[in-house]
């Protein structure tokens, strides 16, 4: 076995898919709630003008 070459994958690669799939949901779920905060307020608004 030559210096440097390794037999098991490090941590690094195994949870990388993870951490991605747990970044995408974070920064969608502030995305989703952006939203949210965002049209509530003129939606009711709206309700309470007609």
């Amino acid at each position: 076995m030559t210096m440097g070459q390794r037999v098991r994958p490090t941590a690094a690669e195994i949870f990388a898919p993870a951490d991605l799939l747990q970044g995408i949901l974070v920064v969608s779920s502030f995305g989703f709630w952006a939203v949210m905060l965002g049209l509530v307020p003129v939606l009711l608004f709206r309700v309470w003008l007609t």
